[in-house]
């Protein structure tokens, strides 16, 4: 007997009740913490129609596929990432006594040291990094690695595509990585003519493998130039004309870029591999030989990410500001840190420690700028003393980059907020040298000089609509 209309919609009804209540034990064994794990049951029982489609797309906080498909990489190829590990071990520097345990946290969590002989080059803003990235990509003669979360076909997006098919056509090996999300507005055109040229290119794949079909709220966040296993670049930037000041509605686009040379290249060198075999199921030969350069940089790079069987991202930024003694300078764009991170900079401030955190006055992502607030409001009263960058009516500071005390440095693509700390596929460099931190110092006193200090009467000021705004804004902190 056939079914009335009636009958459907009460069954499609009862099937999305028993979806949503089969989804509720997945939530509370996935989600980080007590009360993500509570809201979720809450919302999937009580509002199933509009929770469960939410949850197959946000509930996620491991990334099960990319775990998955490296613990089955087969014996030979665990006996050459072993051989390349006992290389880049034998680079390893002792430990500084005031960051022994920072360096000891990340061996343990890494599996990869601080190592020595490295050499470190601070670029700053967009023309600046692009002309270096340019140069070492002409004099490639092995291969290129590039990996980048946005890359535009713009002018300068142009530049690097010629320069890359110019040393595929040289007979260099070119790989080519972007996230699908981040590159949305990337043609299938341009991506073909890659390809056909003789660039090697592929997609992150976020939704590739069994159950992962509506995955995409993770990212891949990193930004990646290596050539010949003997430089690489880290940071902030992304390919596009807006970080070279030619974006309207944010300008002077403020960010900042490392290069390394040394032991700490091979390093940065795990992280590509990794998201280059999830995606292609092919793994790299690459130079895994490190080279000591002579100079005084003891640095590692240090990959985070939804696959981690740990919180890497937050424990290493916790014991980093534990271990400070003088100060803890930050430049962030996206500052919504989770509670661990929230409460050591409260405690560093608290106990006389400098704390200084510089935000753009003009945010390219309003929500993220508005739920900051609260944590801003908090932490003022703790003496952490916030800067607004402000360098012309559109200036836009999108750096990532921390300072502790004298001679740690950080820059990468790390934001303070949960999506980079836990859901982010991530990259930054850790720096030991005081001589390089003296220019990170400076660089930082630079954008202050040309930010405004976000003074307790200014807060005290606020309307109550605008707190309600920034309060609202801050329930989707997991998220943003």
């Amino acid at each position: 007997m056939a079914l009335d209309t009636f009958e459907i919609v009460g069954l499609g009804v009862a099937g999305v009740y028993i979806l949503a209540a089969m989804n509720v034990p997945l939530a509370i064994k996935r989600s980080r913490t007590p009360q993500g794990a509570t809201a979720w049951s809450i919302a999937l029982i009580g509002f199933p129609f509009i929770a469960l489609p939410l949850y197959w797309v946000f509930g996620r906080s491991k990334f099960y596929g990319y775990v998955d498909a490296h613990r089955n990489i087969n014996a030979q190829v665990r006996e050459r990432m072993l051989r390349v590990l006992t290389s880049i071990n034998d680079t390893a520097t002792p430990a500084p006594e005031n960051l022994k345990t920072l360096c000891h946290l990340l061996r343990k969590l890494t599996d990869l040291p601080f190592t020595r002989g490295n050499q470190v080059e601070l670029l700053i803003d967009g023309e600046q990094t692009f002309a270096s990235m340019l140069e070492a990509i002409s004099g490639a003669q092995d291969y290129i690695l590039f990996q980048f979360y946005i890359f535009r076909a713009d002018d300068i997006g142009r530049r690097f595509r010629d320069a890359l098919v110019e040393r595929a056509a040289a007979g260099v090996r070119v790989y080519f990585l972007y996230d699908e999300i981040g590159c949305n507005k990337l043609s299938r055109a341009f991506i073909n003519d890659l390809r056909e040229k003789g660039v090697r290119v592929s997609g992150f794949k976020t939704t590739k493998g069994k159950g992962n079909r509506f995955q995409v709220n993770f990212r891949n966040h990193r930004k990646l130039v290596i050539v010949d296993g003997d430089s690489a670049f880290v940071g902030g930037l992304n390919v596009g004309d807006d970080y070279l000041g030619l974006y309207p509605k944010a300008t002077p686009w403020r960010d900042t870029h490392v290069k390394i040379r040394g032991p700490a290249v091979q390093i940065a060198q795990v992280p590509f591999t990794k998201d280059w075999y999830w995606a292609t199921e092919v793994l790299l030969d690459l130079d895994w030989k490190p080279e000591i350069t002579g100079e005084s940089s003891d640095v590692t790079v240090v990959h985070t990410g939804p696959a981690d069987r740990a919180t890497i991202a937050t424990m290493y930024h916790l014991e980093a500001f534990n271990l400070a003694q003088q100060r803890i300078w930050i430049a962030n764009p996206y500052f919504v840190p989770d509670e661990p991170t929230k409460k050591a900079l409260e405690v560093a401030a608290l106990c006389g420690v400098d704390v200084r955190i510089v935000l753009p006055a003009n945010n390219d992502n309003r929500l993220v700028q508005l739920a900051s607030m609260t944590y801003v409001e908090k932490l003022l009263q703790s003496g952490v003393r916030f800067y607004e960058y402000r360098n012309g009516p559109n200036g836009f500071l999108h750096q990532k980059v921390f300072l502790i005390d004298d001679c740690l440095s950080s820059i990468g693509t790390t934001n303070l907020d949960n999506r980079s700390l836990h859901i982010n596929f991530e990259c930054s460099a850790l720096i030991i040298d005081c001589a390089f931190a003296a220019q990170v110092e400076k660089m930082l006193l630079d954008d202050m000089a040309v930010s405004e200090p976000l003074e307790q009467s200014t807060v005290d000021a606020w309307s109550y609509w605008y707190r309600l705004a920034a309060k609202t804004a801050n329930l989707g902190a997991p998220m943003l």
